[in-house]
């Protein structure tokens, strides 16, 4: 049987790439989209989304997800980007990783990823 685990990691990224991908995250959740569904939608890797939304894989959305994000979340370009301007050029985030619990109380073997901090790189 699993044990549950907390593990901390770091990821310098870019605010614009951290708060991009937290809107797009956001706008999928309103509409009820899980991210398996956008990557099918957007016709990409099916672990694509997920990749991007955990932050600890390099994927990140580019220029040519732009159009492809808008067509699936059926919004314009314009509305994936972050209402806020970004303060900083790079942040390093600090990621709380910890086992998922199964339905059944049990500890999964799979993780799920939180940001617990947000620093500036000066």
């Amino acid at each position: 049987m699993a044990e549950k685990t907390e593990e901390l990691l770091y990821v310098e990224i870019s605010e614009m790439d951290y708060l991009l991908i937290c809107n797009v995250r956001d706008l999928r959740k309103e509409i009820g989209l899980t991210q398996l569904q956008l990557s099918q939608k957007m016709k990409l890797a099916d672990g694509f989304v997920s990749k991007v939304e955990t932050f600890v894989e390099r994927a990140k959305y580019n220029v040519r997800h732009l159009p492809l994000l808008a067509k699936a979340l059926d919004c314009e370009i314009k509305d994936l980007f972050p209402k806020q301007t970004p303060r900083y050029d790079q942040v390093k985030l600090t990621l709380r990783r910890t086992n998922r619990i199964n339905r059944d109380g049990s500890v999964s073997t799979k993780k799920e990823t939180e940001v617990a901090r947000i620093e500036p790189i000066h």
